[in-house]
């Protein structure tokens, strides 16, 4: 067997554990549509990881139910409400896959998400993070298809960081993807800003783009269904809310292995916008009184 044989027999030999992580909190209606969509994954070596929140309604009974049926279930229980985000990041420091993805309680993904985005991640070192396509069902029944292209192909930090900071369209879909545990690790998990929760997964994104490349799968393996609870759809998208985030990523820069310069050309480029936007002349001389 030739040393390039040999390689890629140990790819194709890649088995690693991987975490499901369901952070839940009042989801007794729907949760178990995508527990099922866990249990029917191809993929054999899939640990399942539930974090109820203090759930108010049975999620935690149909949850305990669910883990009778499904020994590769585990069910953390919180002694007092911990939010979205805390609750997300102790699931990603208890979990014991190689490999984990998040699959929020109004998710659900196809059969073979898991064995695809292995799959993606396989024989490629460069990559901590594998996603797919999404189609997402609206409040009002709409139904759209989410594509995240923008990271294809970019394999320097740098580009990638200049992309997450503008914060373009659907900018969000790869937070539905598998990631390697030493990048949570490397990253730190998910840090609040000044203004708590809001859209931090969007600099837990920027610091995972800066650690390594995003790999998109073509497919539509996840869908996803808004309701009336779902946090995104409660948060005030205002100024205060934009310049607390726009503060975060600059700290999320600065922790990132970028070198000095690139952390000053990154987090400068960042200055100029709020996540998306062109800032207003008044924004602007706010922020240079702010000292950003």
């Amino acid at each position: 067997m030739t040393g390039a044989d040999r390689a890629q027999s140990d790819a194709t030999a890649w088995t690693p554990l991987v975490t499901a992580m369901v952070p839940t909190y009042n989801g007794a209606e729907f949760i178990l549509r995508t527990l099922d969509s866990l249990a029917a994954q191809t993929w054999p070596h899939l640990e399942i990881l539930i974090g109820d929140d203090c759930s108010t309604d049975d999620t935690l009974a149909v949850v305990r139910r669910f883990a009778e049926r499904h020994p590769n279930t585990r069910i953390l229980e919180r002694d007092a409400n911990l939010g979205w985000l805390r609750n997300s990041n102790d699931l990603m420091a208890n979990a014991r896959g190689e490999l984990m993805f998040f699959a929020f309680h109004d998710d659900v993904v196809a059969p073979t998400y898991v064995e695809r985005l292995v799959g993606a991640l396989r024989g490629n070192d460069r990559a901590v993070l594998a996603f797919s396509d999404m189609e997402v069902h609206e409040l009002d029944g709409s139904v759209e298809l989410h594509v995240f292209d923008e990271l294809e192909g970019l394999a320097s930090a740098m580009e990638r960081g200049r992309v997450m900071v503008r914060r373009p369209s659907f900018w969000w879909v790869p937070n539905r993807g598998l990631f390697r545990a030493t990048s949570f690790a490397e990253v730190g998990g998910i840090h609040p800003n000044e203004q708590g929760e809001y859209s931090a997964d969007w600099t837990w994104l920027l610091g995972l783009a800066l650690v390594g490349e995003f790999v998109r799968v073509p497919e539509v393996l996840c869908t996803k269904y808004y309701t009336k609870g779902s946090l995104s759809k409660r948060w005030p998208h205002d100024a205060v809310q934009r310049l607390a985030l726009q503060r975060a990523g600059i700290a999320e820069i600065a922790r990132s292995r970028l070198t000095p310069v690139r952390k000053a050309l990154l987090s400068g480029h960042l200055r100029r916008r709020v996540l998306g936007r062109r800032l207003p002349g008044g924004v602007k001389r706010m922020l240079r009184r702010l000292g950003l």
